[in-house]
């Protein structure tokens, strides 16, 4: 019987083990009480792994060693690292992620160059992930064998990291600097077991009928019995860098891949760092050499980059929104939360099919359409039918799989199809009395009592939906906030009514992750939180070509749109490209609802629009012009189909001449704003709508609103979202200083208003996030909120 190093002990494993073989396996060094099922390496790991090797290598009757993710061959290797770590938030586990200590938890280094100089053959078995620390640790066995299920890479970038446990100098050693710049630059994390196999990442694969662990004995039987040159010769670090196979110098495959970087000060210093170290595995003299360079390149990001605070905030972020709040195990949500169960999509329109390509897509099925319009449905169905061919073309989606989502698209104008649905999406026009019809119907249609009844609202009030239900089914409403185009946007914002129930929206948490999306709960009141904050937001963009605009010397549409755009602040599109793109129409019919539109039969201002700040600017290019965007081929931009496929943003004369216009009795008429000075009018209001809705508990985290503006808004990800941004990079005491200044200008305008959570945490000396953490923040939630 072979030995299998656990914790403190060794047990006995299957017969057919040979006793001279050691199996260690990863699994095995958590402890039961902390649940760890990606294998990441955290300390109790590190420790473990260490401990059994050191057993396994003072042990006579031992040969060789097999380092697997479990024992049963099953599962992960190890998605890498514990990056809780990385964060300072290792406090419970004891260690340090970067400083060995003698006789201490050991780092991931500590580990590689453990194995790496093992007097006994290691063979790494790898399964299912093999990323980042855990891909580290498999470069430094001096064998890799791998079943199909391998995905292995270095995604170290884009949490703001470079791989620091070798990573950046073994690989390029393994398997040369083109594959390593691909693995590492780009961050990929899907490497399967033919590309290892190709680029020498893997010795061998499984062969038929063997299970991985077979494989690696095999190898380890084999290996037992070399000389201990041959050993010698497989420790990486004893290894030059092989040139290219295709002749193109390293330094100049590493000069290209520089080209296509993002600027240091842009979210690219990680990215610069990963290739920095590349470089030095080959330019500098000694393996040492370049892992020190690749220790004080890894240090430096972890505590100086505010960008890799960026996006390890976005991680964390991203995993605390999706995570569920319910403990119960056992729902009527099961089903659905699998993947499985019948769908209905009401609305053909462009929200309507990209929600049903989203869960097709995911397998689930049958998925109905349902439109009251023949021929707008049958558009749906075509458009939903050329995007999975259009996936098929390149390469995106099997065949196989392109006919069972074919067959489960179904169609139909009657919503009494969906009688026997698990869950209905309602995307129909954004008019509150429409859709209070559809789930009044829905009420009587739909067989099961707890099927959900979600609605795509961008806008109205879930409980005014709900409220058309009988009350008995208004705990299985909310709303499911898609983002246009639905099957592109990541982003989901799950609305939480009056009478929702936690097991609803963990279930909607659960089939919203299974779509691949990223769900965020949030209250319920107008805009909920990223339309709410987009108000002030565009408001305050034509609010600026009002006061400035005007002539050739005054502030320009593209200058507010390259201000707060890619190449100055970061944003994927400025206020007047995304308005364009989502149709200005939109914008105008909300403001008509809200009673802010000029009646154009008596010339009367809109009843609501009294004492309030405004401009008539984006109301006539609408009404008068008919500029309501892309769709049209002009908005606050003009289109050519012929430039750039109709997408990109021309100057228009008449949108000058509109803006000269409006701007005629303004004092400031014809300045030029800098861009920071665009900046603090647009973002700071934003910011500040986005403290009041956390002081109203509509956002249970400050970070719930980053993972908001990150995926439905196009905020740059290395700025970390707006309230991020707020606390470490535009500084609490500025933004209030500033929205006191705006408000004193501008009283007509409320969203200059400071909020009183702002006060609080600037008189403090604290950050939102800390304040609410830490403070009053979390309380006022629990209070505020039914979670």
């Amino acid at each position: 019987p072979s030995q299998i190093a656990t914790n403190n002990r060794v047990t006995m494993a299957a017969a057919n083990i040979p006793a001279n073989v050691a199996i260690i396996a990863i699994s095995n060094g958590s402890p039961p009480s902390k649940p760890n099922p990606v294998n990441a390496l955290g300390a109790p790991v590190r420790q473990f792994i260490q401990n059994a090797l050191k057993n396994a290598l003072q042990d006579p009757s031992i040969t060789s060693i097999i380092l697997i993710g479990r024992p049963d061959g099953k599962g992960v290797f190890s998605a890498g690292a514990d990056i809780k770590e990385f964060s300072g938030n290792d406090s419970d586990s004891g260690g340090s992620v970067t400083t060995s200590e003698p006789g201490g938890i050991p780092t991931l280094n500590d580990l590689a160059h453990l194995i790496e100089g093992s007097s006994k053959p290691i063979i790494a078995a790898l399964t299912g992930a093999c990323l980042g620390g855990g891909m580290e640790l498999a470069l430094a066995a001096q064998y890799r064998v791998a079943n199909d299920t391998l995905k292995y890479g270095l995604p170290e970038v884009k949490i703001g990291l470079i791989p620091g446990a070798g990573g950046t100098q073994r690989l390029p050693r393994l398997c040369g600097v083109r594959h390593a710049l691909d693995m590492i630059v780009r961050g990929r994390i899907n490497g399967t077991a033919q590309e290892g196999l190709k680029f020498g990442f893997l010795d061998g694969v499984v062969s038929k009928e063997e299970s991985v662990l077979e494989c690696a004995l095999r190898w380890a039987n084999w290996s037992s019995a070399l000389p201990s040159i041959t050993l010698e010769s497989r420790r990486l670090c004893r290894r030059a860098v092989p040139a290219d196979g295709e002749g193109i110098e390293n330094g100049d495959m590493c000069d290209f891949a520089l080209q296509s970087l993002p600027p240091k000060g842009k979210g690219g210093e990680s990215a610069h760092a990963c290739l920095e170290a590349i470089r030095a595995s080959f330019e500098l003299s000694s393996f040492d050499e370049g892992m020190e360079a690749e220790k004080n390149l890894f240090n430096d990001l972890l505590y100086h980059s505010l960008q890799g605070r960026a996006y390890r905030h976005i991680f964390f972020a991203e995993r605390s929104s999706s995570s569920s709040s319910s403990s119960r195990k056992k729902n009527a949500g099961n089903q659905l939360k699998k993947g499985r169960g019948m769908i209905g999509v009401i609305g053909a329109g462009t929200m309507g099919r990209g929600i049903a390509i989203s869960f097709l897509r995911a397998g689930f099925g049958p998925v109905i359409l349902v439109d009251v319009n023949s021929k707008g449905l049958n558009a749906g169905v075509q458009y939903i039918q050329s995007v999975l061919q259009g996936e098929v073309k390149k390469g995106r989606l099997a065949p196989s799989k392109l006919k069972g989502m074919i067959s489960s698209l179904e169609s139909s104008t009657n919503l009494s199809q969906l009688a026997d649905c698990d869950l209905v999406v309602e995307a129909a026009f954004e008019n509150l009395k429409v859709k209070r019809e559809i789930f009044s119907k829905l009420n009587t249609i739909v067989n099961k009592k707890e099927a959900l009844l979600l609605s795509n609202t961008s806008t109205l009030d879930v409980d005014a939906i709900s409220s058309a239900l009988s009350p008995e089914r208004r705990a299985y409403c909310a709303g499911m906030h898609f983002f246009s185009p639905a099957h592109i946007m990541k982003l989901v914002e799950v609305v939480r009514g009056s009478d929702t129930s936690a097991g609803t929206l963990d279930i909607i948490r659960a089939v919203t992750k299974r779509i691949k999306k990223v769900p965020v709960v949030v209250g319920n009141c107008d805009g909920f939180v990223g339309n709410r904050m987009l108000h002030p937001y565009t408001s305050e963009s034509a609010m600026l070509l009002a006061d400035y605009g005007g002539g050739n010397a005054g502030l320009g549409i593209s200058d507010v749109d390259a201000a707060v755009g890619p190449n100055y602040f970061g944003m994927a599109v400025g206020p007047f490209v995304m308005s364009d793109i989502a149709g200005n129409d939109i914008g105008y019919n909300i403001r008509r609802e809200k009673g802010l539109l000029r009646d154009p039969k008596t010339g009367e201002v809109g009843s609501n629009r009294k004492q309030i700040r405004y401009t008539e600017l984006a109301d006539e290019m609408v009404e008068k012009m008919g500029r309501v965007g892309q769709k049209a081929k002009k908005g606050w931009y003009n289109y050519d189909p012929k430039v750039g496929k109709g997408r990109k943003p021309l100057p228009s004369s008449e949108m000058q001449t509109l803006v000269d216009k409006y701007s005629m009795d303004s004092q400031q008429r014809g300045q030029k704003l800098s861009e920071e000075e665009i900046i603090h009018r647009l973002l700071f209001p934003l910011v500040n709508e986005g403290f009041k809705i956390l002081e109203e508990g509509i956002a249970d985290d400050p970070s719930d609103i980053d993972i908001i503006y990150l995926y439905g808004y196009g905020w740059p990800a290395w700025r970390g979202g707006p309230m991020f941004w707020a606390d470490n990079c535009a500084g609490l005491p500025n933004i209030l200083s500033e929205l006191e200044k705006f408000h004193q200008m501008h009283p007509g305008s409320e969203y200059f208003r400071p909020s009183e959570m702002l006060r609080k945490c600037v008189g403090m000396g604290i950050g939102v996030q800390e304040y609410y953490k830490n403070l009053y923040g979390k309380s006022q939630s629990a209070i505020q909120s039914k979670l």
